[in-house]
């Protein structure tokens, strides 16, 4: 059995990953961008590329044709459409926001592998239940179990000290995401009494054009001249990065709900370009129903708010760690509804279903 992992962004990679440890296989992408970073990250994963240039030539053709079953976390129509083999889809991020009229472009998978109750609810209601597979959120077989050992270890070889509090800021890319706006704010007003690890979106330090470059450079300035302070530019597996960290800076999109796996303490940050306001917007525009937009907007009751205008960054962190337990039921019931139980029942189920399904 031939399996193939194809995917254009790295940011789907930790879906793809487990499967194909547990299933075999190589990963295909069109971007050597994409390749390079899976090469850096996972040393002992195979990458072969899909370049268009070369047409049927190309290596990344010849073994999507050849395979028996392509993964992917995208939909990918126009390319997959063109190959026999079965093809699944695993969904990279929690794809919080995705409509029935979306649901309705994904006729051409054999299976949608659904994360848990909230989306299987919007593909029910876009008419391919038939494809469905509750299969749990895949890169949490990836999630390591937290050990403060290796959290001494893991702050230790970034520089970082392990007796300090960590906060790990996770934007989304652009237009939306809050990195113009936040990032260095948070450098600069947020004590070096904490750990600060900024993590910017794949689609800026992966593709790295050169205003992202300039703009990590300078940030690179102020962190030497802060301390206790790193910039991962997709260098740390995410999932170490959860597991490590004390409280979550995120824009409310895929790694806030991620990072409940571990119910980490939230900080939401909300501007003119990405809000609850935006989010309404953005859903109602695709045609989401009051309750499917009521139910993710309820992520951002997870924990604390921020924006660029918040004053005293200091005490705002403070209380958001002091008020861990009391969002903690907010919380579980969030992560209950996205996800489902809390643990890897099903997703070992998917990967008996796809050997036996190819």
């Amino acid at each position: 059995m031939t399996i193939t992992y194809y995917t254009r962004m790295y940011q789907a990679v930790p879906t793809l990953m487990p499967l194909c440890r547990a299933l075999g296989g190589k990963f295909v992408t069109p971007r050597a961008s994409t390749a390079s970073a899976i090469r850096r990250v996972y040393a002992d994963a195979s990458v072969v590329r899909d370049n268009r240039l070369f047409g049927r030539f190309s290596a990344g053709h010849r073994l999507l044709k050849a395979s028996d079953l392509i993964v992917t976390g995208a939909p990918y129509k126009n390319v997959l459409q063109a190959y026999s083999a079965k093809k699944y889809m695993v969904f990279h991020g929690t794809f919080a926001y995705m409509t029935v009229k979306e649901v309705h472009g994904m006729a051409h998978f054999d299976r949608l592998c659904v994360i848990g109750p909230r989306m299987m609810r919007v593909i029910e209601k876009g008419g391919l239940a038939d494809k469905a597979m509750l299969c749990g959120y895949i890169p949490f077989l990836d999630y390591p179990v937290k050990d403060e050992q290796s959290r001494r270890m893991f702050l230790t070889n970034l520089g970082l000290d392990p007796a300090k509090k960590t906060l790990i800021y996770l934007p989304w890319g652009n237009p939306y995401g809050s990195w113009g706006s936040i990032a260095e704010k948070l450098l600069n007003e947020i004590p070096g009494d904490y750990n600060l690890i900024l993590r910017p979106h794949p689609s800026q330090s992966v593709t790295l054009r050169l205003k992202d470059r300039l703009a990590f450079m300078r940030l690179g300035k102020i962190i030497k001249a802060r301390g206790s302070a790193y910039l991962d530019l997709t260098a740390q597996k995410l999932s170490l990065l959860y597991a490590n960290a004390d409280l979550i800076v995120s824009d409310g999109t895929s790694p806030a709900e991620e990072s409940l796996y571990y119910d980490l303490p939230q900080i939401f940050v909300e501007t003119e370009r990405f809000s609850r306001v935006v989010v309404e917007q953005l859903m109602r525009g695709q045609g989401a129903d009051d309750s499917q937009i009521e139910s993710v907007i309820r992520l951002y009751d997870c924990g604390k708010i921020m924006t660029p205008q918040t004053k005293k960054l200091d005490i705002l962190v403070q209380d958001a760690l002091e008020a861990k337990d009391e969002y903690a039921d907010e919380r579980q019931r969030y992560f209950s509804y996205v996800f489902g139980a809390r643990n890897n029942e099903a997703q070992l189920n998917l990967i008996e279903s796809m050997r036996q399904y190819a």
